[in-house]
């Protein structure tokens, strides 16, 4: 397994299109079949860097994120300065408030274990190029499971509607957008399960 240290983290330089290449990196020194998996963000990430890699990548994982349509032209970010909880260091990144994630908002219920490592692993800041347009949707191509929690306020209605339309392996869970701290298990066996299609395909 390889989990890809994204360079949107590293540099406010970097955003989407730097992260699904350094993802698309991983994919060429990893042996084939390859499953990847993205959670939040990381769904975005993997849409860009499996385009062009489906004679390598047999399945796409999205948790906490549907597969979206490439776009042309970036969103709306006014939320980002918006958001009290939102800071900014040098360069432009920014970062959610570790101390108001854990104790007052969704880590309050997470297990202890992953408290724990999250208080002395604060999130680290990223940088505003993560929502560069997304250029490309490999899952256009490749197959798909979306794993999200049934009350994740980050997936709207009409969202969990496209996706039920689109997609045969979406599997709805009882919790947020928090599903791979939660869940762990459901994110490992919906990987394991991909390779075990693609060894038997």
């Amino acid at each position: 397994m390889i989990a890809p240290d994204l360079p949107s983290h590293q540099s406010a330089a970097a955003g989407l299109s730097a992260d699904a290449a350094s993802v698309r990196h991983a994919i060429h020194s990893c042996p084939q079949p390859v499953v990847l998996a993205g959670w939040s963000y990381g769904g975005v990430v993997i849409s860009m860097a499996a385009a062009g890699e489906h004679a390598s990548v047999c399945h796409l994982v999205y948790v906490s994120d549907i597969p979206h349509l490439p776009e042309s032209e970036q969103g709306d970010l006014s939320w980002i300065d918006e958001d009290p909880h939102i800071s900014f260091v040098d360069g432009g990144a920014f970062v959610l408030d570790n101390d108001w994630l854990l104790n007052e908002e969704a880590g309050t219920t997470m297990p202890d274990e992953v408290h724990a490592h999250l208080l002395s692993h604060p999130r680290r800041p990223a940088a505003r190029a993560v929502f560069e347009p997304q250029a490309a949707a490999a899952w256009e191509s490749i197959p798909v499971t979306v794993l999200i929690g049934d009350h994740d306020e980050l997936v709207s209605d009409a969202e969990r509607s496209w996706v039920a339309e689109h997609f045969d392996d979406v599997r709805v869970l009882p919790t947020d957008h928090f599903l791979i701290f939660r869940d762990p298990d459901a994110v490992s066996q919906a990987v394991f399960e991909a390779f075990d299609r693609a060894k038997r395909g």
